[in-house]
């Protein structure tokens, strides 16, 4: 029981014996309407409409004298002497329901406050103290520029307590009626860590709506609602990223992200456009040029694909082992293609990914190695800079990125070590 819940029960017990205590000696205890007062208004109320309908003629003397006796039995029957409580059975009761009351609450923390909800009560009480002093620490640009919770480097104690840190906040936050920005922008990067989409989204709606030209929101919720969609492209998210990507069009890691968006979505003329918007934001002779046209090419069946790829001894490689099983790949067509993504943020386009034609594997397990020539986005922070990446595969059937019926895919798989390689099963048929 936390310090909290005693002194919220203490004050339960003291309300409720306030109360009884009241009843039982206040000015207004005992001050109800008796029965046979009701009946003796009713009494004396029919008597003298009895009286008058005597004087009128409209009953007899039998009637007038049959139906006073009936009403003078009835006032009789509840004309017992009241029974008040004396002070003793008063105290008797008294005690009694402040032994219910007591009862009731430690019968509550005994059985009905369960084991889970002691911890989380704990860890957010712990959690607490730790979460407003961080938050008063970090500024709104930081929060906002970070992408994952622990790039934010909170203190050790909420490294070690999510839980309780995302209970804090949340209690935090209801306290402030959901207006605080700092409190809004980290409930949404943990649900979004969480993969809560749906609860990461009414944070970042309710923080659109404290500040609807904040662009930073606006691109996450637009993420957010992509990825509820199963990453489709439907008219009224493509309208809404067409206008804020021409909004923002020297961006070049937005117009890269949406150009893959769109090829994804097989809308390859239009990913195409905007990945030549993006070449030209480069000069004419520059690697990153280059790079975009090679991609371009490749995007459109131009360039060359090839499974591996010679490595600089000096960069950064993750093995990745690739296994499926040797009955399905002899029945998959000649034009699927395998995808290898390695992603860094739950919501969004991966950050770096490889395609291999089916036709240049010659068997599984297929050993490739992902490195930082696979970034979609040229000049882009290395993958050792880059925490919490995970990894995927899949084999599309007729070649084409975004996903549909009978592609194979694996679940993915996190990266602990970028040193030890990891390995991914082709394993689930998408139905």
């Amino acid at each position: 029981m936390t310090a909290l819940g005693i002194t919220y029960t203490l004050l339960f017990i003291l309300i409720s014996l306030l109360f009884i205590g009241f009843a039982l000696w206040g000015k207004s205890a005992g001050k109800y309407p008796r029965l046979k007062e009701v009946y003796r208004d009713k009494y004396l109320d029919e008597t003298e409409t009895l009286d008058d309908d005597l004087a009128r003629g409209k009953i007899d003397e039998a009637t007038y004298e049959a139906t006073k006796v009936e009403l003078a039995k009835d006032l009789l029957a509840v004309a017992h002497p009241d029974r008040p409580l004396t002070p003793a059975l008063k105290w008797i009761t008294f005690l009694f329901g402040g032994v219910i009351i007591a009862f009731s609450a430690l019968y509550f923390w005994a059985d009905g406050y369960s084991e889970d909800a002691k911890n989380l009560d704990n860890q957010r009480a712990t959690a607490l103290p730790y979460v407003k002093a961080w938050l008063a620490a970090t500024s709104i640009e930081d929060l906002q520029r970070e992408s994952n919770l622990m790039d934010l480097n909170p203190p050790e104690p909420l490294q070690q307590n999510l839980l309780g840190t995302l209970a804090a906040l949340n209690l935090m936050s209801s306290r402030d009626h959901h207006t605080d920005p700092k409190e809004l922008n980290l409930l949404g990067k943990i649900y979004l860590n969480m993969d809560q989409l749906g609860l990461a989204e009414k944070s970042y709606l309710d923080l659109y709506r404290l500040d609807p030209t904040n662009d930073n929101t606006y691109y996450t919720l637009l993420n957010i609602q992509l990825a509820k969609n199963n990453y489709q492209l439907d008219n009224r998210l493509e309208a809404l990223f067409d206008q804020f990507v021409l909004n923002n069009a020297t961006n070049e890691s937005l117009l890269l992200y949406y150009g893959t968006v769109l090829f994804e979505n097989q809308k390859v003329d239009k990913a195409m456009h905007f990945f030549s918007i993006l070449a030209d934001l480069y000069p004419e002779d520059s690697e990153n040029r280059r790079v975009i046209l090679a991609m371009i090419d490749t995007l459109t069946g131009q360039g060359t694909n090839q499974p591996a790829e010679t490595m600089t001894t000096d960069q950064v490689t993750l093995p990745v082992t690739i296994s499926l099983s040797e009955e399905i790949v002899q029945q998959l067509p000649q034009e699927a293609v395998l995808f290898i993504y390695l992603r860094d943020q739950p919501v969004g386009p991966p950050l770096a990914a490889k395609r291999i034609p089916l036709t240049a594997i010659e068997t599984f397990p297929l050993r490739v190695t992902m490195s930082d020539q696979d970034l979609l986005m040229p000049g882009s922070a290395s993958l050792a800079s880059k925490h919490d990446l995970s990894a995927s595969a899949k084999i599309s059937l007729n070649g084409d990125p975004i996903t549909s019926a009978g592609d194979i895919e694996s679940t993915a798989v996190t990266v602990p070590d970028l040193n030890q390689g990891i390995n991914l099963l082709l394993d689930h048929i998408v139905e």
